[in-house]
């Protein structure tokens, strides 16, 4: 069953490999081939081979359609950190093979967790990942960037630069610059993160796009459905209302 799991920092699909047009977006991602090892393709337009690959916060690639079934994991690179801070990808290509690090143990426990107790598997992914990985995750260091993005993920309202900037006691240039430094994305950009998480998520209840854009704050459906395929590479009425395609299932702890 293809099924995609999504909690608000945090969404797991496990099933048929699907072809994604290029895209970058804000959660890092990590792949890892079921049975064998998948391909990748970024802005080089080398199609590359893994067995597992991180992709970083912001990196453009692609996904294929195969035969074989693959697992992409999405993680909130602010609360998760960012992993393999030392380690980019070389230059045009989509991923970092951490197939040295991901065992095929790790693997089938991590799909065994996922087929009988979908509730448990973002838990037994953070143990797993945290186990492999080499160094302590990347965390924000600075206590007026964190508090900002607490207000920001927290707030009903769309809280302008202005009013964060003067809490912070801060320029709104050097708010904007400090925001960039400690959490590796614009300030324009993490607030369009969330409009575009607050919009899928409403997805939960109805899933009506014209809806989820309002829910979001997009002036419209449009608006809304470019953000998404610019994120993901899919259409966000596959995302939705294809049942064929996905059997979605939100998660809220």
């Amino acid at each position: 069953m293809r099924r995609f799991l999504i909690w608000k920092e945090f969404a797991i699909y496990s099933g048929r490999s699907f072809f994604t047009k290029r895209h970058s977006h804000f959660f890092a991602q990590l792949c890892i081939g079921n049975e064998g090892e998948f391909r990748l393709r970024g802005k080089s337009g080398i199609w590359r081979s893994y067995r597992a690959a991180f992709i970083p916060s912001g990196i453009s690639h692609e996904t294929e359609k195969a035969d074989g079934d693959f697992t992409i994991i999405l993680m909130d690179p602010i609360v998760f950190g960012a992993f393999f801070p030392e380690k980019k990808p070389e230059e045009g290509d989509p991923a970092i093979d951490i197939g040295d690090l991901i065992s095929e143990k790790d693997i089938q426990v991590l799909l065994s967790v996922f087929e009988s107790s979908p509730k448990d598997v973002k838990e037994e992914w953070s143990r797993i990942f945290l186990s492999r990985n080499e160094q302590k995750p990347h965390v924000i260091n600075d206590f007026r960037i964190s508090e900002s993005v607490k207000l920001l993920s927290e707030s009903e309202e769309d809280l302008p630069l202005s009013i964060l900037s003067r809490k912070a006691r801060l320029s709104p240039s050097r708010f904007r610059h400090l925001f960039r430094e400690e959490t590796g994305i614009t300030f324009s950009g993490y607030k369009l993160w969330l409009k575009t998480q607050k919009a899928i998520l409403s997805l939960r209840n109805r899933p009506e796009l014209t809806t989820a854009a309002y829910e979001g704050g997009f002036s419209d459906q449009a608006h809304f459905s470019r953000i998404f395929r610019r994120s993901f590479g899919i259409s966000p009425s596959d995302f939705a209302k294809n049942p064929d395609r996905f059997q979605v299932l939100f998660f809220f702890s």
